[in-house]
C-alpha cells in the first residue's frame, strides 16, 4: 500500500509538470498601457501644456508595452500603428520612439513626443488625440482586444478643478489665467483641504494678492506671454478677491 501511494504521488507530480509546460506553450503576446507616473488611466493619459511655461513646446507621453510569455535572449521588434478613426492630429504633430522589446525584458516604455503647436488645431480650445494600437508580428502576437490600444490626449488649456467652489467666493470665478497663476506661484492644483477653513482661504487670498503685486511691479515681466500687468482670460488685469464678476 505504501509503495502504491508513492507511485501515485510521483505520477501526480509528473502530470503537474507536464500541465505547467502546456500552460506556457502559448505564443508570446504583447499589450499596451499608460505610464502610472504620468497619472495614466486604464485607457488613456491626459496632458496639459498650460501647466508649464510657454517655452515648453514639446512633451513626452509614455506608453508601456508589456509581454505575456517568455522573455527572449535577444531584442524583438514590435509595431505600433495609429488608429485613424480615433486620432485628430497629423503625423507631424508627434513622433514615436523605438519599438523594440529588449532582451530579457517583460516591459518597455516607448516615449511619444507630442507638440504644443499643431497646424489646423487650436490646442487652447480643442484636445489633440492620438490613438495607438499594438500590431502582431511573426514573433509577438497581441493580447485581448481591450488591452491592445491606448489614447494620448493633450491640450493647452486647464480644466476647472471640482474643488474650485471651495475658494471661488474669496479668490474669484474660475479662469484659465487665475488658475494658472495659482499653480505657478503656489503649486496648488486642488483645494479640498481648505474646505470650511475660512482663515486659510482668506490667507490664500492675501498671499495671491501679494504675489500678483510683486509680479506687476517687476519690469522684468514686460513682454511675458501672461502680460504685464498679468492678464485675465479676457485681457483685463487679473485680480483676486470677493465680488469679482470675472
Amino acid at each position: 500500500m505504501r509503495y502504491t501511494i508513492i507511485i501515485c504521488l510521483a505520477l501526480v507530480a509528473l502530470l503537474g509538470c507536464e500541465n505547467d509546460a502546456y500552460l506556457y506553450q502559448d505564443v508570446d503576446r504583447i499589450w499596451i498601457s499608460g505610464d502610472s507616473e504620468q497619472n495614466a488611466t486604464v485607457d488613456s493619459v491626459y496632458y496639459s501644456f498650460r501647466l508649464y511655461d510657454f517655452s515648453t513646446t514639446e512633451a513626452d507621453l509614455n506608453v508601456v508595452v508589456h509581454l505575456t510569455g517568455h522573455a527572449s535572449d535577444r531584442a524583438r521588434q514590435f509595431h505600433l500603428e495609429v488608429v485613424d478613426t480615433l486620432t485628430n492630429v497629423p503625423t507631424d504633430a508627434y513622433s514615436i520612439g523605438e519599438t523594440m522589446l529588449p532582451a530579457g525584458a517583460f516591459t518597455v516604455t516607448v516615449p511619444v513626443r507630442v507638440k504644443r503647436h499643431i497646424t489646423g488645431i487650436d490646442l487652447t480650445k480643442t484636445n489633440a488625440r492620438l490613438a495607438l494600437r499594438v500590431r502582431p508580428s511573426d514573433e509577438l502576437q497581441t493580447g485581448v482586444e481591450e488591452s491592445i490600444s491606448y489614447k494620448l490626449v493633450w491640450c493647452d488649456f486647464l480644466l476647472q478643478p471640482t474643488t474650485w467652489s471651495v475658494i471661488s467666493y474669496y479668490i474669484g470665478p474660475f479662469s484659465q489665467a487665475r488658475y494658472k497663476f495659482i499653480i505657478d506661484f503656489t503649486g496648488m492644483t486642488d483645494f479640498a483641504d481648505l474646505n470650511g477653513d475660512y482663515n486659510r482661504i482668506i490667507g490664500l487670498q492675501g498671499l495671491l494678492n501679494r504675489l500678483l503685486k510683486d509680479y506687476n511691479s517687476n519690469p522684468a515681466n514686460a513682454g511675458r506671454p501672461e502680460g504685464w500687468p498679468y492678464q485675465n482670460d479676457n485681457g483685463d488685469p487679473l485680480a483676486f478677491g470677493q465680488g469679482l464678476a470675472y
